[in-house]
Formats: structure tokens, sequence, C-alpha cells
């Protein structure tokens, strides 16, 4: 009697865990952890009687500290290692409390098998341990690399703290995070919602958050998401593995998992674009919101599901103007959604050009001039990602301008011979005209301006004004403000999700921008586009088609060019830039050389020039207009 009570107040007052000595055995008593043969746990013994004794002895205990009473683990696993982890994760030692949790939470040592009393039969079988499919078992799949790491040092950094003074997670007395850091393996039940012997209770990731401090997180739309219905909508059906109902209380654990996610590295629950269809598949997120859909029912779509969780929040974008080693070169060219949105910081704040809106902040780029940032202030450093210095773009290398996948390319006069045709950060640094995306054109509007067709604001399909927005000389337009949602709400008039993720329109247009149909050869006849406003919806957004540019205000020709011979606009000008004036850069699919062998527009004065080329069989020798 005297040695069990010695027992028992020995074990009550070991450093294991954080509960009050007097509750400890009370509340171990009928948890999951509690072995004996009368225990309402499922998992338990045949005829033992006392709770303790499968952890602890107070004789030829190993280690003695913590009075132990079981063998350790010695199978070598692999651990949890990421790029973006500053700490070292080394081998556990037997002063780590997080290796007795392993001699049984490992899977090979029997749960029965105890050093002062041999082994303990469980009704599962003599022998039994943790089986593989079992969420307990912690080894099982990929060992404890998709765990989170334990028995280390933590390194304070800008999004790494130390846990607070009195908080319930703890630092063991080397400094070390355990096991025993998150879980108090005598209470089950401090977190009311989902047990797992939690210090604390986790609503909104309170537990996550006494060492994590993410850059943004506390205005994130993931932290409170702006629709308080739909936030109350993630529940288990939609993958919540808390105990916990909604976006906000599931916290960091919407998307990732502690234990045994599908991705190891950075713990998330699925690869990447299935943890964001979580809920951006109209289950929980609003038709508003709802990504999945476009990138399954759109013709065309930024390819994220080609490289599943390839993307590495500390890579190192390579350009030819910042090569990477050689070895960096070989990372799988990639789109995911994280390359565009930083899930951490992402709100739903609005913008104007070229400011990045709420849900691109966060989010690395390049600068105009070329310069990697790792916060983007504009819209286009982040697009500039990959439509600018990119080393391993695709290239156009045809001569018909067939494209890559999204649609007929205009085979354009001054892109020939051009190594960075493809490079838009280039293209808006021409000098003699460019959409304003990097910078604004200072042109004059009006009737007798340079620009008579610019409208004072973008308009819906339907002509109508779109809110908060305004055009002028000084103003900037976004890369999204052409290459969109074909059905999103940004057109003013539906209600879908806005951004270039899917659009039916090639490109990723958001309206239509027609492209004439090339004819046998440059400069013969072609059946143009038979004129229909919406199919110059695009240029129409800004610039009004039938108010002005019809009305041959800024050129006399284009109202016989455009109903008369059923011209485009792609077929005279680029809609991104050109190194001659009035976006002029002939699409030599459609345009040829005239019969004296010349192709050339020349500017001669304002709103003036002379256009020396063939199309649509006529042949035009410095025609002047």
């Amino acid at each position: 009697m005297r040695a069990r009570f010695l027992f028992v107040f020995l074990l009550l007052v070991a450093p294991v865990a954080t509960a009050q000595p007097a509750d400890r055995k009370s509340q171990l008593l009928n948890s999951r952890h509690d072995f004996r043969a009368t225990s309402r746990a499922p998992t338990r013994a045949v005829d033992t009687a006392d709770a303790c004794v499968f952890c602890h002895t107070p004789h030829n205990a190993n280690p003695a500290e913590r009075l132990w009473n079981r063998p350790l683990p010695a199978q070598p696993f692999p651990v949890y290692s990421s790029s973006t982890l500053a700490a070292s994760i080394g081998p556990m030692t037997a002063e780590d409390a997080s290796k007795l949790c392993l001699s049984c939470h490992d899977g090979t040592i029997a749960l029965g098998e105890t050093i002062s009393s041999g082994m303990l039969e469980f009704v599962q079988g003599r022998g039994y341990t943790l089986p593989p499919e079992s969420a307990a078992n912690l080894a099982a799949g990929q060992g404890f690399s998709d765990d989170h790491p334990y028995a280390f040092v933590p390194v304070p950094g800008p999004e790494i703290q130390m846990p607070p003074p009195g908080d319930a997670v703890r630092l063991d007395a080397r400094g070390r995070l355990q096991c025993t850091s998150c879980h108090e393996p005598h209470e089950e039940w401090r977190d009311p919602a989902v047990g797992k012997f939690l210090v604390k209770p986790n609503p909104a990731s309170a537990l996550c958050l006494s060492c994590h401090r993410t850059a943004g997180w506390l205005h994130s739309s993931h932290r409170t998401p702006p629709d308080p219905v739909a936030n109350l909508r993630y529940t288990e059906a939609q993958g919540a593995h808390t105990g916990y109902l909604g976006v906000s209380n599931n916290g960091c654990e919407s998307c990732h998992r502690p234990h045994a996610p599908q991705v190891g590295q950075r713990l998330l629950k699925f690869p990447e674009e299935q943890v964001c269809y979580t809920c951006h598949d109209g289950s929980v997120a609003t038709t508003a919101r709802n990504i999945r859909a476009e990138f399954q029912s759109k013709l065309y779509t930024h390819p994220v599901s080609v490289t599943p969780s390839v993307h590495d929040a500390a890579e190192a974008p390579a350009s030819a103007r910042h090569p990477l080693p050689e070895t960096s070169l070989a990372t799988p060219r990639h789109v995911e959604c994280a390359d565009c949105h930083n899930p951490h910081a992402a709100t739903a704040t609005e913008a104007q050009p070229p400011n990045v809106s709420g849900s691109l902040t966060g989010v690395r780029g390049y600068s105009s001039s070329g310069d990697h940032l790792s916060r983007s202030a504009n819209e286009f450093e982040i697009c500039f990602k990959c439509h600018a210095d990119s080393v391993n773009k695709p290239q156009r290398n045809d001569a018909t301008g067939s494209g890559i996948g999204y649609g007929r390319n205009p085979l354009r006069q001054h892109d020939l011979g051009n190594p960075e045709a493809f490079n838009t950060r280039i293209e808006f640094h021409m000098l003699l005209s460019y959409h304003p995306v990097t910078r604004p054109r200072n042109l004059s509007i009006g009737p007798g301006g340079e620009v008579p067709s610019l409208r004072s604001a973008p308009v819906t399909p339907a002509g109508a004004p779109l809110p908060r927005r305004t055009l002028s000389p000084t103003s900037y337009i976004y890369c999204t403000d052409c290459h969109n949602n074909d059905t999103g709400r940004n057109l003013g008039t539906l209600s879908g999700p806005t951004g270039p993720h899917g659009s039916n329109q090639p490109h990723l247009l958001e309206r239509a921008n027609a492209l004439e149909p090339p004819p046998a050869y440059p400069g013969e006849f072609t059946p143009g586009v038979s004129y229909a406003l919406e199919e110059y919806a695009l240029c129409n957004k800004c610039h009004d088609v039938e108010g002005s540019v019809l009305r041959d205000q800024s050129f006399p020709e284009h109202r016989k060019h455009i109903r008369d011979q059923n011209a485009a606009c792609s077929t005279c000008h680029d809609p991104h830039a050109s190194s001659t004036p009035m976006l002029i850069n002939f699409d030599l699919s459609v345009v040829g050389p005239n019969s004296l062998g010349a192709l050339e527009y020349r500017r001669t004065g304002f709103r003036q020039g002379t256009c020396s080329l063939r199309c649509h069989g006529k042949d035009h020798i410095r025609t002047p207009y």
C-alpha cells in the first residue's frame, strides 16, 4: 500500500504535463488514455485495474525523472522538413517528452507492453498496437514528416514567437517544443469541441496562435470571412476536422492539419488547389467566389491543376535578370492559387489601378524595372512573375501565330526576331505607345484630342459606367481590365467570381476581341469579321466604338475598315504596346507587304500618317490619311 501511494504521489508531481495535480488522475479516468479493464474507453486492457501502470512505475523506471514504464521507440522515422522552417530538427533524445508519447503513437510498440508488469493483454488482442488506419498512429503513411515538428528549439522570427508567459502552451525546461506543449496526456477535454488532450480550448486556432503570428492574418478574410452565413457553412461535410463550426472557428485548421495531412510540407490538408476548393466550390463561399467552377468549366484557364503543391513560399523566382543556380532552374514552371493569392493576408478590400486589391495582398512579384519584390504593391507586378522575365516561359516558336493553347496569337510585325516578344514588362516600357498599365499615357482626350474615343469610365456590356472607376489622361488600368472572367461580377451585370481564373474567350479575355481569320497568303482577301458591336466588346469597354471610332474622330478610315471591309482592331493595333505611335503593330497573319515590298506605318503629323502594305487584297503605297 505504501509503495502504491508513493507511486501515485510521484506520478502526480512528475513534470510531464500542465494539469493541476489534484485533478490529474480524475481527469484521466474514462478518457481514451484510460486503459483499465473497467474504463469506458473502447481501447482497454482485459483485467488490469490500475490506470497509471500503462505509462508509469515507481521502480526501475526509464527514464527515471518521469517514472516511465514503457520501452522507448528505437526505429528512426523521417521528420518534418520545410524550406520555410528556420529551426533545426534533430533526432530525439531520452530527455524529450515527445519520445515517451511515441512509445504508443509510433505504431510499433504494443499498448500493453510495460517494463514493470510485462505485456498487459488488451481486449483488442495480446500485443495490440495502433493500426496504420488509426489517426493516433502518427508514423503511418509518411512517418513523422507529415506531423508538426516536435522535440526542437523554435527560432523566433517575423512569424514565430515564444509562447507568452502564462499561456497553456509551454516549452520544456530546455526551451524545446514537445508533444506535451500542445497536448495534456491526462486530460482529454480541455477543448470541449474536439478533445484530443489539447492543453487549452482551440477556437480560431488559439493553440496555433500561441507561437504562430502570420503577417496579415489579423485582418484576413480567411480569419473572419466577410459573409457570416457562408462562414458557418464550413462543417465536417466540407472537411472541418476540429469539431468547430465555421471557417473562422477552424482558423488555421481550415487549411492545415497538424498531424497526417496529405501534403507534409506546410501541413496542408490536401493538395493546394483542393484545399482552396474546400470552400471555393460554392459549398461554403458564395457563387461570387466559386473558383472551382471556373477552372472546371471554362475553355481557357490558368493551369493550376498541372503542378499541384509545387508552389514554395520560400522560392526565389528566377529571371533573365536574376538567374538562379542551375539546380534551381529545374523547378517546374507553375501557376498555383498561392502564386497570386496569399491566403494568410487576403481580404475583400477593393482598390484602384494600379494598386493590388485585397485578394492579392502580400504576394511576391517583379517591379516594372525587373526587380524582385517580396510584397507587390501593384497588380501588374504579380502578373510579371510569369509574364515577364521568367526564364522558362514558353515562347511562340511558329510563324503562324497559332499560339500555345489560349487561342490564336497575332503575329506582330515588331515582335519578329525579338526574344522578349512575350515579356509584358518590356512591352509596357515602350516609349511611343502603350496602354497605361505601369504608367499613365498623359494623352489629350475628347473630340479634338489624341484619344477622342476614350470614355470617362469603363462600361458594362450594356453600356452603363462601372462603379468607382474613371478614365482620364492620367489614369491607370489593370491587367485584369482585359484578362478576367467572362461571366464574373467584374462585368457589372453578373455574380460570378472576378479574376483571370478562367474564361471562354481566348487569352482569358473578359469580353470578345475579334481576330480576323488569316488568308492563305498575308495581304490577300479575307472575309474578316462581320461587324457587330459585341465582337468589339473589349475595346468598347473603354473606347466608344460606335460614338467615336466609327465616326472617324481619330482616323478618317475607321468606319470603312471596320464596317465595310470587316477588319478587326487587332489587325492594326497591339493591345499591349508598340514601338510605333497609336499602338500600330500589324498582324502579319493578315497584313503583307505591298507590291513594292514595303510594309510600314509612318506618322506625318497629329493624327496623320501613311500606310504602305497590302491588306484584304488591296495595295497601299504611302496611302495618306
